[in-house]
């Protein structure tokens, strides 16, 4: 009730400025997660929704949005750019991210909203997945700065199965049944595992900056407790270092080194807390080659010690 209220609050202002052609974060209305749910411990909202009419300019300002469209057709609007979209298409409106939709017709959607790191955190593998670092990380991040038509149209097959999906998630949803959110966070991360297996890599040249990262970041989700190098990965993207660099940075806000010591940070963490290796067998476990570095590295990164790390997980 609360979401429907807003709109009509919103919409007869800001339409016009679809229809102008204007479209800035400026003036586009700002749109939050808790407009949609009062629940802060879980961050997710799933809908079916229809849109007869334009679907105003708005802003999202702390969540992201997977759509998966299940009739009809329109234009999507991502920062002034436009593009068709039609039964089928998934796509990911990242945070902070200004759309919306014109010249709908029997328009239909399923919206599900979400924080990025709050449901993928967790999930042991899905980010060695190079369909999921195209969908769900790199398509939401590019397309702000660049115009980029989402890859993934569902064959009427897998369709069929993505459909039944959302149908028992919303159903889950909407009632109040015993573990109801560990089942929507698993029915979330099945679907998304689905979509990333789904993804295509294959298309024109203007996509491959996309593509060519998704699998580069796949390689250093898959090997990082060994020795990956910029080179290896600008060679594997097929760009020059440089261009790597700078296509990188752009899309995960650090550079590729950075990333990969994130990762192995990240691991060393989960060894300290579930293993008995010693502090010198983590760090050669996670691609330190000096367990002094790998120290001075982990207090930097989390703000203690290796070993009290383990004594406050014990």
């Amino acid at each position: 009730m609360l979401k429907n209220v807003l709109i009509m609050l919103i919409e007869c202002d800001i339409i016009k400025m679809i229809e102008g052609g204007i479209v800035t974060e400026r003036n586009a209305s700002e749109v939050y997660l808790n407009w949609f749910t009062n629940d802060l411990d879980f961050p997710f909202f799933i809908q079916y929704g229809k849109h007869d009419t334009d679907l105003y300019i708005h802003l999202h300002c702390d969540f992201n949005e997977l759509v998966i469209v299940t009739d009809g057709s329109a234009v999507h609007i991502v920062n002034s750019e436009e593009y068709p979209i039609k039964k089928g298409d998934v796509f990911v409106v990242g945070n902070d991210t200004v759309h919306g939709y014109k010249n709908t017709e029997n328009f239909r959607i399923c919206n599900i909203m979400y924080r990025h790191d709050e449901m993928f955190s967790d999930l042991p593998d899905i980010a060695a997945s190079a369909g999921f670092q195209a969908l769900f990380v790199l398509e939401p991040r590019i397309t702000k700065e660049q115009s980029f038509k989402s890859r993934l149209r569902l064959k009427h097959e897998n369709y069929k199965a993505v459909k039944s999906m959302i149908d028992n998630m919303i159903q889950e949803y909407e009632n109040s049944s015993d573990c109801r959110k560990t089942m929507l966070t698993a029915g979330f991360a099945q679907l998304a595992a689905m979509l990333s297996r789904l993804y295509s890599f294959g298309g024109s040249d203007e996509e491959q900056d996309i593509i060519n990262i998704a699998k580069a970041v796949s390689y250093m989700e898959n090997n990082f407790e060994g020795s990956v190098s910029v080179a290896e990965l600008a060679e594997l993207s097929h760009y020059s270092e440089r261009h790597f660099m700078r296509i990188f940075k752009k899309a995960y806000n650090c550079s590729p080194i950075e990333y990969v010591i994130n990762l192995r940070v990240n691991r060393a963490c989960a060894l300290l807390k579930g293993s008995d290796l010693t502090i010198s067998e983590t760090a050669e476990r996670c691609g330190f080659d000096d367990v002094n570095y790998f120290s001075r590295i982990f207090k930097r990164r989390i703000g203690i010690s290796p070993s009290k790390y383990r004594k406050m997980g014990q």
